[in-house]
């Protein structure tokens, strides 16, 4: 049965999805992603994604840690482990033991009968990064149209430097999704 079970977890589909696309969908927040650069430490002798800067880490990348690697990283609350654990699994990856290389389990599991919670609120916080950006998106509109930063922050209720940062910020969001498309996840079973 044991053996059944391994089979399948290693049949089933994996989508290897790049830590900056994930962010800048808004699939995981710039906090998570700001955890997850620490994970290439050359000092730490624990860390198993050494020499892979977060620009360039994926998900299969995080699947050569444990559950309890990610739990050390400085500033990761239980929010953010949902949000990778959440991921993880919608791509189809799972943490492994560092000594036997095994496949841990499901990464949502061990958020328990608190995991609904935490869904719950990572999915607000998403929408919230939504509908920032959204804003972004009409204050960049209105300054291609021609607007200055002072009159489009009027316009919002915000200085004209806090407009500019938002266009800014949405400029370079926007060219990471041009170049980074967000994949698919795979077909479940």
């Amino acid at each position: 049965m044991a053996m059944f079970q391994i089979q399948l977890e290693t049949k089933r589909p994996k989508v290897d999805v790049l830590i900056a696309s994930l962010e800048a969908w808004h699939i995981i927040s710039t906090r998570t992603r700001n955890c997850l650069g620490r994970l290439d430490r050359a000092d730490d002798p624990a860390s198993t994604v050494t020499g892979t800067p977060i620009e360039k880490m994926r998900l299969s990348h995080l699947s050569r840690c444990e559950q309890a690697d990610i739990f050390r990283l400085p500033n990761l609350d239980r929010v953010c482990y949902c949000e990778i654990a959440a991921v993880m699994d919608r791509y189809g990856w799972h943490f492994h033991d560092r000594w036997t290389g095994k496949p841990q389990s499901p990464a949502l599991e061990l958020l328990g009968p608190s995991l609904a919670r935490y869904l719950e609120r990572i999915s607000l916080a998403a929408a919230a990064r939504g509908e920032r950006f959204a804003l972004g998106e009409a204050m960049l509109r209105l300054y291609d149209e021609g607007l200055s930063g002072p009159e489009i922050g009027k316009r919002f209720g915000i200085t004209g430097a806090a407009a500019h940062a938002a266009i800014q910020k949405t400029r370079r969001t926007m060219d990471i999704r041009s170049r980074l498309p967000l994949a698919a996840a795979p077909p479940s079973f």
